[in-house]
């Protein structure tokens, strides 16, 4: 598996994890005052973002 591959395959990952189509719409679980499926949503967005960052990080520091 490539490098590229490797993160493809995250992105998706994170993606039908941050998705909430898999909650229960009576679901009432709280996480820092918001409903748990906004708090995942947060966490995934965040983590699509570092891994962005890492890899245009890496791109640039490879091409030096």
């Amino acid at each position: 598996m490539t490098k590229n591959n490797l993160y493809v395959f995250l992105y998706i990952i994170l993606i039908a994890i941050g998705i909430p189509w898999y909650w229960p719409q009576d679901s009432r679980s709280i996480i820092l005052g918001v409903p748990a499926w906004v708090a995942v949503a947060v966490l995934c967005s965040l983590l699509a973002s570092l891994l962005t960052a890492y890899i245009l990080i890496n791109s640039l520091s490879d091409e030096e």
